[in-house]
């Protein structure tokens, strides 16, 4: 269908397309419009990096696998030397790429690219593990992944190794880069390109004006109506709940409370002892969307199809915890500090825990989580995610 899009020789295959053929072959979860790291999940923890790219000579070509506009907006990247700049840049990608695999129970050890690369014979398959960037073994190179001995100018940007794959950050876009090599011979997927596709598409409307259309599923042996999904209503469907302290113009997260409940005084606290803090907008949006204070509801969290009992609790419902408030601290701390690992929840609070800051929901790109409310039979069942940053004011400006 390339010509519907292009006049090139190379065919093009829109890469949404690509995503969403991958989910639909694999039975993959589907993360492409969530803002991850991840494209899918294949189960149950398996993340998957689709990519679609063109690569005329089918051996290598660098492609986009992050962007940072945020941080280069709050001034991160300027006077770094070519090193700093290329740890930098690192550590934000490692950041991210964890903090999403903590949120979502994703293995890296499993994880892969999978990519569809475009060709001048057609397409081929290729994928190689979905790794983090090794700091310790990161080294310059020129433009094309050639070591050299020394660092070059930044003005432009920086390329560098971690000695497993080639990298470079573009300063003028805020990209960094990713070398995806083919290696191996991977056998040619044949694309024909169809000159008279409009003439075939309007055939395909005229032949199908009184047809049933739906979506055949081979188990069934059936056509199936294709079920559209109704679109959320926001305030009656979801809220979006900050993890800051909304009263102050600047964005802070408090020492003591919410997600820093753990560095409260008055006992000996646990480590990961948290709960979401609930505006008062939200619930003058709409009083009824939370239970009453104290009265038990089960949450879901996108780590697993596990639901953690919960309730909304302390004076004004100002507070979204689980029961125990572990539990669900545990998976958002862990998702605002990537670098923590289980053992660190199993412990009383230390004094060099270092309490929790709004440049942290920066570093990983969320700052709210999104809270979903849906009927599963007769119950009232509730899904928790998170959201990326400035979700909770596009929330509130529909209002």
């Amino acid at each position: 269908m390339s010509r519907l899009y292009s006049d090139n020789r190379v065919p093009y295959v829109d890469s949404r397309f690509v995503e969403k053929l991958f989910v639909r072959v694999s039975g993959a979860v589907d993360l492409g419009r969530s803002d991850k790291s991840f494209d899918a999940i294949v189960s149950p923890n398996i993340g998957v990096g689709v990519k679609t790219f063109l690569a005329e000579s089918g051996k290598a070509k660098r492609e986009k696998v992050a962007e940072f506009t945020r941080f280069a907006q709050d001034g991160e990247f300027l006077g770094l030397a070519p090193e700093q700049l290329a740890l930098k840049v690192s550590a934000f990608r490692n950041n991210r790429v964890i903090s999403d695999a903590n949120e979502l129970a994703i293995d890296m050890d499993k994880s892969i690219y999978h990519c569809l690369v475009r060709t001048k014979d057609g397409a081929v398959v290729h994928e190689e593990p979905y790794r983090t960037i090794d700091i310790g073994n990161i080294a310059p190179t020129d433009n094309r992944g050639n070591p050299v001995s020394s660092w070059s100018s930044a003005a432009r940007g920086v390329f560098f190794t971690d000695q497993i794959s080639n990298y470079n950050f573009n300063i003028s876009k805020n990209v960094l880069f990713k070398e995806f090599k083919i290696i191996a011979k991977p056998d040619v997927i044949s694309l024909e390109i169809f000159d008279n596709i409009f003439d075939r598409v309007l055939n395909w409307f005229d032949e199908g004006k009184n047809r049933d259309f739906g979506v055949y599923d081979a188990a069934d042996n059936e056509m199936l109506r294709m079920d559209i999904e109704p679109t959320l209503k926001p305030g009656v469907d979801y809220v979006v709940l900050p993890l800051y302290s909304t009263r102050r113009v600047e964005k802070e997260v408090a020492l003591k409370s919410g997600v820093n409940q753990w560095n409260a005084g008055g006992r000996l606290r646990k480590f990961g002892e948290t709960y979401i803090p609930i505006p008062i907008a939200v619930h003058v949006i709409n009083p009824s969307f939370f239970p009453d204070r104290d009265v038990d509801f089960e949450l879901i969290l996108p780590n697993s199809e596990t639901r953690v009992p919960s309730k909304v609790c302390q004076e004004g419902r100002k507070a979204l915890m689980s029961n125990p408030n572990t539990t669900l601290g545990n998976w958002i701390i862990k998702v605002l500090k990537p670098n923590l690992t289980d053992s660190d929840f199993e412990r009383p609070t230390s004094s060099t825990d270092r309490p929790i800051s709004y440049r942290d929901l920066v570093s990983i790109g969320k700052d709210s989580v999104l809270v979903k409310k849906f009927k599963n039979g007769s119950k009232t069942v509730y899904s928790v995610e998170f959201a990326p940053l400035d979700s909770y004011e596009d929330f509130i400006s529909q209002f």
